[in-house]
């Protein structure tokens, strides 16, 4: 691979995927939601973490909350049918998988509760995140070796109940991006054999982004309600990057400047809950993402390269679930769902740091009031994604990758 694709495509290949839903987007801001793979979160408020579910919806809880939760993923990555050739024979290796390293998402609320048709809340999450690191000995380790996205979002909002059917909700996201990406491209010339860090190539950056949610939450019938929310794409334009270049690339090697810019994209999710009765509801979920932003990214090297460009063609993608809720007695209830994800990816896109397809989701959780202020809910989500076959000759690489996860999920929330 030249190096001038490298530092494009290193770069943005770390705004690729984790393990729970489509592109780089994370699923995993509430425990209690995610019982039921995340169906009617956006209609039926449960806890304070309705801030990022439908704030539109915080006057339906009386009571002023906070709810804390964490999330710990469980990934599996199984590569078959590799294969390595030139310009790459050099960097033949293993085919080892565990490619996304064991992770913890936690997230946190308050919500005000009703205020005479007034609330308002405040919400930390992460809404967007990647990290994997490939076996040191990967075959195709010169493609992408190690990738580490972070985004932090800090969320105020406000809601107002305009008259008994409908509310508004609107607030405002405080996000901040950390990335570390690493790759080896200089295996693939035998570089490898000076030592792990001789041809490898690290990229580090970080910045702000500011956005807002829009949300509308309605009591269409006494047993029926409908959420609608809107979150907004968010622009991050990283400066001061850095390149760091080992021995490998002899005379090149050292630090040298990196910038670049990149947007999170725009979302709408549509949920309904229906109540069967006083005890068992139904929950449904639709939701679009605006992946198609992703369609290039541009790389400043500085002094390196100068400007550089890369195409990704990333499309649209969709979301479905289905879930249903039961309360067992006053203090356990029980949930179920199942997900259906589109991958924005392309076959002909796919590399080895976004090696998946689209997934399929199956879930279960429960909650149980420890006391009538107190509640503790888990859950636990399977994802089975499609087989992803990865076909690079440009790069001289090509591999069947099967990927898999669990993720496990405890919350706790107080009312006072």
């Amino acid at each position: 691979m030249k190096l001038n694709q490298l530092t494009v495509a290193i770069l943005a290949a770390g705004f690729a995927a984790q393990a729970s839903a489509a592109g780089f987007a994370l699923s995993e801001q509430s425990v209690s939601a995610n019982g039921t793979a995340n169906a009617g979160r956006a209609s039926d408020a449960v806890d304070a973490s309705v801030v990022y579910n439908n704030p539109a919806a915080m006057h339906k809880l009386k009571q002023a909350q906070i709810t804390t939760n964490v999330s710990f993923i469980d990934a599996d990555t199984k590569i078959k049918n590799q294969s390595v050739a030139p310009p790459a024979l050099a960097a033949t290796g293993n085919s080892k998988g565990d490619i996304v390293p064991h992770s913890f998402i936690p997230s946190g609320y308050f919500t005000s509760g009703d205020q005479g048709g007034w609330a308002w809340g405040v919400g930390a999450y992460s809404g967007f995140g990647l990290k994997t690191n490939h076996n040191d000995g990967f075959a195709g380790r010169y493609l992408g070796n190690k990738s580490d996205v972070k985004i932090m979002t800090v969320q105020p909002t406000v809601s107002y109940k305009l008259h008994d059917k409908l509310s508004v909700g609107v607030g405002a996201t405080i996000n901040k991006l950390e990335a570390y990406l690493s790759s080896n491209p200089a295996d693939a010339l035998g570089a490898f054999a000076l030592g792990k860090n001789a041809g490898r190539v690290q990229i580090e950056g970080d910045d702000m982004g500011y956005g807002f949610n829009l949300a509308l939450h309605s009591d269409v019938t006494e047993n029926t309600q409908v959420g609608l929310v809107y979150r907004s794409k968010v622009k991050y334009k990283i400066d001061d990057g850095e390149i760091r270049l080992g021995v490998g690339f002899g005379p090149a090697a050292g630090e040298f400047d990196a910038s670049t810019a990149i947007s999170t994209p725009e979302s709408v999710e549509l949920g309904i809950t229906h109540a069967l009765s006083q005890k068992t509801k139904l929950h449904a979920t639709s939701s679009w993402t605006r992946w198609s932003r992703f369609k290039s990214l541009d790389v400043d090297n500085g002094s390196l390269l100068g400007a550089q460009s890369e195409e990704f063609n990333w499309k649209d993608s969709m979301a479905y679930a289905v879930g249903v809720s039961h309360a067992l007695d006053d203090k356990l209830t029980v949930r179920a769902g199942l997900a259906y994800d589109n991958t924005p990816v392309a076959p002909a896109d796919r590399g080895v740091r976004l090696p998946s397809g689209d997934r399929r989701v199956a879930s279960v959780g429960a909650g149980y009031a420890l006391t009538p202020n107190q509640v503790v809910d888990v859950s636990y989500m399977y994802i089975d994604e499609e087989r992803a076959d990865v076909n690079r000759p440009a790069d001289g690489y090509a591999a069947t990758f099967q990927n898999s996860a669990s993720i496990y999920g405890v919350q706790y929330t107080l009312k006072f």
